[in-house]
């Protein structure tokens, strides 16, 4: 059973800066998919899993991506794929 650790909130600025550093690191692009559109940073490891704010646990995501990685997503193929496809 996980022990709940106390964490430490980061400050608004503090956390934009962070966010930016991550979307620097990986080039402004979705890692799952690629888009350049609607990024999000995502954590790796689920904050309520004891995830922290670190890089090595944040990644660039699109917000389908980020909605898939999550199961929110009752389908598979984005809808610009599908449009593109027909």
């Amino acid at each position: 059973m996980l022990r709940k650790v106390k964490r430490i909130k980061l400050g608004k600025q503090i956390y934009r800066r962070l966010m930016k550093r991550v979307l620097e690191r990986d080039g402004w692009r979705c890692q799952k998919c690629g888009s350049l559109e609607n990024l999000q940073i995502h954590h790796k490891i689920k904050r309520s899993q004891q995830g922290n704010d670190a890089l090595e646990n944040l990644v660039t995501m699109c917000a389908y991506c980020q909605m898939e990685e999550h199961g929110q997503l009752s389908y598979a193929i984005p809808a610009g794929r599908i449009l593109l496809d027909t």
